[in-house]
């Protein structure tokens, strides 16, 4: 929920919202909106509530950005206290949650957007250390993230106030058309766009046939869009941030248009028109009745958009959502698709005989242009599903070869040998310096440890293990020297 303190304080210095959109307008547009909450998790439906709210009280853009920015500091405050509170019930002392909450925080937010990177781990540990006076919620001076937030408001803002009409109320967004209607097998269209709304249309496909058939691709085509900017998430506290750093993807279309016909008789003839008779075995045309007789040929339109990750910096990408397992990698492609119903071949369009070419542009250069809903098109549909792909990216390094402790799993029980599996267990822990997370040994009770005494180590070193979390090295022997020469090892265990 956003903080009305916000709301009220900047009332009382704002501007007025946008005189040509109604707010009812702006209400059916938020209401279309959660209609594709569903099929659309890209989409952040809270933020557009909130900002419906904000436009009811007439806040500035830069007020806006201030009470978004005081939300994620509210969230980031929760995610410590959270941490703080659970450390404290493993019997840690206050010294020791804050230094393991500290290390965790800047392990975090390290890999968030380099320009946010400084203001959030002093924010957060600001925080922390004076965790025991904490309050619920105050003001915070963010102006790095109110920056961010400024430019998610703007485009917020220019969609609740985009002139034109709003989806009438009760609209179906995804299926505004939807009808019994059989134009599937319409011979003749009076214009492009009859046969492209046809296209379409959730109606139903045409018919197939079951006897032998053929299917054709025309030509494909590819287009370089221009590139896409979006920001992923990192992850704080076992919450995700959209604070991560601005990644940019180059996206590609490609197109072609999918003819079926039935029999195995070219469908296609040298002058670029169709075949649409049937024919016997001697190629001679089939005649009933005095009439030639038709085959039945279908098409569809098909566009694929392949998106992949333009990115040369240090870190990389964790995908969750595809499969049980998550996995790191340094780039990140996919590819989403879309296809039109099957309609009929028409035989003509605007009083024109319907050609191979004419298919292949209408697929090619005009399908992505279909409007499929009242306010999305086929172009917009897939950079909506690419940007639902992406919402499921989270930053994170390379080199990270686990991500929690059950990932190790394997490689403990299946890579080391039994000596070093004794009175050990696994820990996906971090590299301290370059914060990729990587198995590791961690001695249970009882196992040898290594002792530093002084900042130097006075313990042999071999077959020595660091202590697994809640456990500390004691040392029960000393080392002994005799002329300067270490006369024997100090010794260790771990225990609580």
């Amino acid at each position: 929920m956003f903080s009305s303190r916000w709301i009220l304080l900047a009332a009382l210095i704002s501007t007025s919202s946008f005189a040509g959109v109604s707010f009812k307008q702006k209400q059916l547009r938020v209401q279309s909106l959660l209609k594709m909450k569903f099929i659309a998790p890209a989409i952040v439906f809270e933020d557009f509530q909130r900002e419906l709210e904000y436009e009811k009280q007439g806040l500035t853009n830069e007020n806006r950005a201030k009470s978004e920015a005081n939300l994620l500091a509210d969230k980031i405050r929760q995610q410590i206290r959270i941490a703080y509170k659970a450390a404290l019930n493993e019997n840690k002392s206050p010294e020791l949650a804050k230094e393991d909450i500290k290390i965790a925080i800047e392990k975090d937010l390290a890999l968030a957007a380099p320009d946010l990177r400084e203001e959030l781990i002093g924010f957060a540990l600001d925080f922390l250390n004076d965790i025991e006076n904490d309050v619920m919620s105050e003001e915070v001076d963010l102006s790095t993230v109110e920056v961010s937030m400024l430019k998610r408001v703007e485009n917020r803002k220019e969609f609740l106030n985009a002139e034109g009409e709003a989806p009438p109320t009760g609209a179906d967004l995804l299926n505004p058309k939807a009808n019994s209607s059989k134009d599937s097998e319409r011979k003749d269209f009076n214009n492009k766009a009859e046969l492209i709304e046809s296209l379409v249309s959730d109606r139903d496909s045409s018919r197939w046939v079951s006897t032998a058939n053929q299917t054709i691709k025309t030509g494909e085509v590819r287009k370089n869009e221009g590139k896409l900017s979006i920001q992923i998430k990192v992850e704080f506290l076992g919450v995700t941030l959209e604070a991560g750093p601005v990644i940019t993807f180059r996206r590609e279309y490609s197109t072609n248009a999918v003819i079926m016909a039935e029999g195995l008789n070219p469908i296609i003839l040298g002058n670029g028109s169709f075949d649409t008779v049937k024919r016997d075995r001697n190629n001679q045309v089939i005649m009933k009745s005095g009439k030639e007789v038709k085959r039945y040929v279908a098409f569809y339109c098909d566009v694929d958009l392949r998106f992949e990750t333009d990115y040369a910096g240090s870190g990389g990408f964790r995908y969750m959502g595809l499969g049980a397992d998550a996995t790191v990698s340094k780039k990140f492609e996919n590819t989403v698709n879309l296809q039109s119903r099957r309609i009929a071949l028409p035989e003509s369009v605007a009083n024109k005989t319907t050609t191979v070419k004419y298919i292949s542009e209408l697929c090619h250069a005009d399908f992505k242009n279909g409007r499929y809903s009242n306010r999305m098109t086929v172009a917009q549909s897939l950079d909506l599903m690419m940007k639902n792909v992406a919402s499921g990216l989270i930053f994170s390094h390379p080199k990270t070869k686990c991500l929690e402790d059950s990932h190790c799993k394997n490689w403990f029980n299946e890579e080391l040998i039994a000596a070093n599996r004794k009175k050990n267990t696994y820990r996906c822990v971090e590299d301290s310096i370059n914060k990729y997370r990587v198995c590791e040994i961690r001695g249970l009770a009882g196992q040898s440890c290594p002792v530093i005494e002084n900042g130097k180590q006075t313990s042999s070193g071999e077959k020595e293990y660091t202590c697994n979390f809640g456990l500390k090295c004691s040392k029960y022997e000393s080392a002994s020297s005799l002329l300067g020469w270490n006369w024997s090892y100090a010794k260790g265990k771990c225990q609580k």
